[in-house]
C-alpha cells in the first residue's frame, strides 16, 4: 500500500514537472533542482504516511485493550431428573459467571449457583438457593515464566483424570491458594479448606454415597504429557485439621487418559485413603467414543464406566455432577450424550448391577436424565 502511494505521487510529480513536447530541454542545473524539490516533497509525504500508520496502530491497540478489559458475563443452566431407587426427583441449577481482566497477566472470576441444587449442601442458614462456589484472582506469567500462575480465593480442583474423585468444572468451594509451574512436568501445590461453608451433616442420598467434607488440607499435583494423545497425573491431598469431621482423608492417587483411536479414548484413576484404618481404595475407568461438543450441533458421545470404590475413599459431593455414583459402589455404568442444537446438550446416565461395597448387598439401579445449556 505504501509503495503504491509513493509510486502514484512520483508519477503525479513527474507529470506536473514535465512540460510540452515542444518545450526546450532543461539544463542540467534545472534537472538537479527539480530532483531536489521532488525528494523534499517525497520526504514530506513519507513522513505523513508514517505518522498515519502510528496513529492507526495506537487506535487498534486501544480497541483491543478495551475489549480485553470488558466485564465478561456467561453461564449455564441444567434441568435434571434422578432416580436412585427411591423414586424420581427433579433438580434445577443455574450458574452465572462474571470475569474481569485486571491486566494482561491477571483476572478475577466469580461464579454463583442459583436454584435448588447446591452440591455442597446448606451453609447452616435457610438460604439454599444462592451460593458462590468460585470467587478468585489468578495471576499468570510470574517473574517472566509463562507457564506459572497463582490462584487465590475460592475455586475448584480436578484430582485425577476421570473426574471420579474431583472435577473443577463441576464444583468449586475450595477456599485457599494454588501455585502452578512447569512445562513438561506441571506441578501444582497449595493449601486450603474444601467446603468451608458446609456443616458436617450426614448424607440425604438414599445410597449413602455422600461423605462429609474435607477440612483444612495441603495438596500437590504432578501432571505429565508424554505425547499429545496421553496425559498422566499423580496427586496427594492430606487433611491438616480433621477434628470436626467423622471421616478423615489422606489420599494419594494416580490417573491416566489416552486417545486410543480416531474417536476412542480411555481414562482411569486409582487412589487410596490411608487416614482410615481399612485404607479404602478407589478404582474408576471410562471408555469413551465420540465427542459431544456444545459448539457442534448433532455431535455425540458414549461412555462406559466401571467403578470399584470403597466407602470413605472419596467425599461424594466432589463428583456428584458428572459421573454415575462412585462412592461405596462396585459395578458398571453407561452414559449417552447428544448435542441437540448448538449449546444444548441432552444426557442420559445409568449405573446397573451395582453392589454396595460396605454391605455386599445389591444396590438399586441409578438413572439420570438431564438437559444443559450454555449462554
Amino acid at each position: 500500500m505504501k509503495k503504491h502511494v509513493l509510486t502514484c505521487v512520483i508519477a503525479a510529480l513527474i507529470m506536473g514537472l514535465s512540460g510540452s513536447v515542444y518545450a526546450a530541454e532543461p539544463t542540467l542545473e534545472e534537472q538537479q533542482a527539480e530532483l531536489s524539490a521532488l525528494k523534499t516533497r517525497l520526504a514530506v509525504v513519507e513522513k505523513q504516511l508514517k505518522t498515519q500508520e502510528v496513529k492507526q496502530k495506537k487506535t487498534e491497540e486501544t480497541i483491543k485493550k478495551s475489549k480485553d478489559n470488558e466485564l465478561k458475563f456467561y453461564g449455564d443452566a441444567r434441568v435434571r431428573s434422578v432416580d436412585s431407587g427411591d423414586g424420581y426427583s427433579f433438580e434445577q441449577r443455574v450458574r452465572l459467571n462474571l470475569e474481569k481482566q485486571i491486566n494482561k497477566n491477571a483476572f478475577f472470576r466469580v461464579r454463583g449457583i442459583v436454584m435448588n441444587e447446591n452440591e455442597m449442601g446448606t451453609t447452616g442458614s435457610k438460604d439454599i438457593y444462592n451460593k458462590i462456589d468460585n470467587a478468585y484472582m489468578q495471576f499468570n506469567n510470574l517473574y517472566g515464566d509463562k507457564n506459572s500462575s497463582i490462584k487465590l480465593g475460592r475455586f475448584g480442583h480436578s484430582f485425577g483424570t476421570t473426574g471420579y474423585w474431583s472435577s473443577a468444572g463441576s464444583l468449586g468451594m475450595y477456599d485457599g491458594i494454588e501455585v502452578t509451574t512447569g512445562k513438561v512436568v506441571k506441578i501444582s501445590t497449595g493449601f486450603g479448606d474444601w467446603g468451608g461453608a458446609k456443616d458436617n451433616n450426614s448424607s440425604t442420598d438414599g445410597k449413602r454415597t455422600t461423605a462429609n467434607k474435607i477440612e483444612k488440607n495441603v495438596f500437590i499435583k504432578l501432571g505429565y504429557k508424554p505425547s499429545r494423545a496421553t496425559a498422566l497425573q499423580a496427586w496427594h491431598i492430606r487433611e491438616t485439621n480433621a477434628d470436626a469431621s467423622p471421616v478423615d482423608y489422606e489420599v494419594t492417587g494416580l490417573g491416566f487418559k489416552s486417545d486410543i483411536g480416531k474417536n476412542w479414548s480411555l481414562a482411569g484413576d486409582y487412589s487410596k485413603n490411608v487416614a482410615i484404618d481399612d485404607k479404602p481404595v478407589g478404582k474408576f475407568f471410562t471408555l469413551s467414543y465420540g465427542n459431544a461438543n456444545y459448539s457442534k450441533e448433532h455431535s455425540y458421545e458414549a461412555r462406559l464406566y466401571y467403578a470399584d470404590v470403597d466407602k470413605g475413599n472419596v467425599p461424594g459431593t466432589l463428583n456428584k455432577s458428572i459421573n454415575i455414583p462412585c462412592n461405596d459402589v462396585k459395578g458398571p455404568g453407561l452414559s449417552l450424550h447428544y448435542v441437540v442444537t448448538e449449546n444444548v446438550l441432552a444426557e442420559f446416565l445409568t449405573g446397573f448391577n451395582m453392589e454396595k461395597k460396605s454391605t455386599g448387598k445389591d444396590a438399586d439401579n441409578y438413572y439420570r436424565f438431564q438437559v444443559s445449556t450454555k449462554f
